[in-house]
């Protein structure tokens, strides 16, 4: 669903300021807008009560077999990510909604607020998706919980509509949608001010863009604090568990300001870490995962977390955000170089710049849906190796048939040396286990695919490898240094590709060498 906020917000952000080509819009009777508006939302509602009827009805038939159910939960959730996002492309590309907002007295005055009456639509669709789903939720968790309590499991009661629709909204929504409105506001200025801002700097023609990143950017580093009170956090109290895992950011290098507590009511069991530089970053751990594992499991996913930033993964997924923006950037430029070349052509189509925003938003969408979830299925699979690699046991706790400590075991004269790149099989069967149980206790089959971190029986399956085949673990090392060169190349030549193109002095001064 955060994907699906990004892109509303990205929609919302390619329309220009008169608003969608002409040639585009079917609708412009206000009444029929309106009309629109009222179905984009209803939509919504129906794509949710569709879900949980069919969930139900799978539980009355198949009662004991849950996974089927949740499967069906899973679908519909994909369901209605695609009903959100298809009609309200529809109600912002093909009716007047946004010249109709815009033409409103005042609207215009202060900056970000057309963009925020257009979305709120999309966040009222979402509101009412929620309510129609939640008794689907909550069939499913009470079976779950059914089936935990026969297993003698701890557990809690489902959460109420309320409590649910609050920690969704706030996991879903808010978390995209706090740090885009001071962008939308942001991006309204600097088109306010671009000719001053040009002319401060001295007539260079993009200082006003650099001026929106630089916004945008300490908007994103500053982002985690707010996020802290958004997901209503608390630091974790001192004990046991703290001080083993302050241990183990002592032993990898780890530095952080705090970690929290992530409260959700006990109904998600999960961990996270936001933040770029150590003043900001804080690793979280939800109620759910404190109360359901057991201390060393909490300290193998703890050490997933802290693998994403000490390989850097948040570093390169800000390098992906700028590379994809510079890739979009160079087709925009090749499309304008073209229409200046063959000008008989592209005169044939009507608008051309106003197609260019929105072109620019399908091809941002399609590189992050494409690309990032292919980089970011790399990185979870290195942040879990890390996890694993974090909680090796000693000789004597490794219990299983295990090459990394085979070489200690065996007699002195014996050469066969430690894989210096495999895990301890105990560690990596740990780790193995407490992806299973998050699966379950989150209501998530295990053969679920996942667009950013694949799924939890393929991720079980890769730390065995591991542990059984070094040469696997150091295979992937490479494949991901691999995607962190080509980022880093793909970057650095789209930066000066674009300082070519918008720096006269400095093509002037590269053609004259």
């Amino acid at each position: 669903m955060q994907f699906v906020v990004f892109a509303a917000f990205a929609i919302v952000l390619s329309i220009p300021l008169e608003g969608p080509a002409r040639a585009w819009v079917l609708v412009r009777n206000p009444v029929w807008v309106f009309a629109a508006v009222a179905g984009h939302i209803l939509a919504a509602w129906l794509a949710g009560a569709i879900t949980t009827r069919r969930v139900r009805t799978k539980l009355e038939r198949e009662a004991a077999w849950l996974p089927a159910a949740q499967r069906r939960l899973g679908r519909g959730h994909t369901l209605i990510r695609a009903v959100l996002l298809v009609t309200f492309a529809a109600l912002v590309f093909l009716t007047d909604w946004l010249r109709l907002i815009r033409n409103w007295n005042g609207i215009a005055a202060v900056w970000g607020l057309d963009e925020i009456i257009a979305i709120a639509p999309f966040f009222a669709a979402i509101l009412v998706s929620y309510v129609a789903v939640y008794p689907a939720d909550r069939a499913v968790r009470q079976v779950a919980m059914e089936l935990r309590l026969w297993a003698s499991v701890p557990t809690r009661p489902p959460w109420g509509l309320r409590a649910f629709i609050k920690f969704m909204f706030r996991q879903n929504v808010l978390i995209i949608a706090v740090p885009m409105l001071p962008i939308m506001v942001a991006n309204d200025f600097v088109q306010f001010y671009a000719d001053r801002i040009r002319q401060a700097a001295f007539g260079i023609a993009w200082a006003d863009q650099v001026v929106l990143v630089a916004l945008a950017g300490l908007v994103f580093l500053v982002a985690p604090v707010m996020l802290r009170y958004i997901w209503h956090t608390r630091v974790l109290p001192d004990g046991e568990l703290r001080r083993r895992l302050e241990g183990l950011c002592r032993r990898v290098g780890l530095k952080y300001r705090r970690i929290l507590i992530w409260e959700s009511d006990g109904m998600v069991v999960n961990a996270a870490v936001m933040g770029l530089l150590r003043p900001v970053r804080y690793i979280l751990l939800s109620d759910g995962l404190l109360e359901m594992m057991d201390d060393a499991k909490i300290e193998a996913v703890f050490g997933h977390e802290a693998g994403h930033v000490k390989c850097r993964h948040i570093e390169f997924y800000l390098l992906f955000a700028v590379l994809s923006m510079l890739i979009v950037g160079g087709v925009m430029e090749l499309i304008m170089y073209a229409a200046g070349k063959w000008p008989a052509f592209f005169d044939q189509i009507a608008d051309l710049e106003a197609y260019l925003p929105v072109l620019a938003t399908v091809l941002i969408l399609l590189i992050w849906s494409l690309g990032f979830g292919a980089v970011s299925r790399q990185f979870e699979l290195q942040a879990d190796l890390f996890g694993a690699r974090s909680v090796n046991p000693t000789v004597e706790a490794c219990g299983l048939p295990c090459l990394v400590h085979r070489a200690s075991a065996a007699p002195a004269d014996d050469k066969d040396p430690i894989p210096a790149d495999g895990i301890c099989a105990s560690a990596a069967e740990l780790f193995a286990d407490a992806l299973h149980r998050i699966a379950a206790l989150n209501g998530i089959p295990i053969d679920a695919k996942s667009w950013r971190h694949s799924s939890i029986a393929n991720r079980m399956a890769q730390l065995r490898d591991y542990a059984m085949r070094p040469g696997a673990a150091a295979w992937l090392d490479t494949k991901v240094l691999i995607i962190k060169g080509c980022l880093l190349v793909g970057t650095a030549v789209g930066l000066l590709v674009a300082l070519l193109i918008y720096s006269p002095q400095l093509r002037e001064w590269c053609l004259g060498r």
